[in-house]
């Protein structure tokens, strides 16, 4: 099972550093749900190329995580530290899911736009999903 769970987790991960590189080459496909947005329709935020780069990577660093931990190649660094890494990684997407209690996770005041819907139904459960599934890996 913990092979089977950090395959998945690798998977997903390096969809969604894939899908980072893909906006990097200024793809727009599946960019205007990615971002909150206020009220008005403005973007909280607009990120850089640099910055989704640098997201991309540090979710193929997870994938890559993933699979030393579930024993599918081999590293130089001890398991104690990726264990470490895996329950930061946990941590982060626990974070992610409670939200910032404006725009994004399940504390979100604002729920109208086209990311909060995408948020409340696809993209905070999948951080859950993806926190519960690095404690269960860690704990087994």
């Amino acid at each position: 099972m913990e092979f089977i769970l950090s395959i998945v987790n690798s998977v997903i991960f390096l969809f969604l550093a894939l899908m980072h590189l893909y906006w990097v080459c200024n793809g727009q496909v599946g960019i205007a749900a990615t971002i909150p947005t206020k009220l008005n329709g403005k973007r909280v935020f607009t990120p850089s190329r640099f910055g989704t780069f640098v997201v991309a990577a540090g979710l193929f660093v997870f994938a890559v995580t993933n699979m030393i931990f579930g024993g599918m190649i081999e590293s130089p660094v001890g398991l104690s530290y990726v264990s470490y890494a895996m329950w930061g990684i946990a941590g982060i997407f626990l974070i992610r899911f409670i939200g910032d209690f404006k725009y994004v996770g399940i504390t979100k005041r604002f729920r109208q736009s086209v990311f909060a819907r995408k948020d409340t139904f696809f993209y905070s459960p999948l951080c859950f999903l993806l926190a519960v599934s690095h404690a269960i890996l860690l704990m087994g």
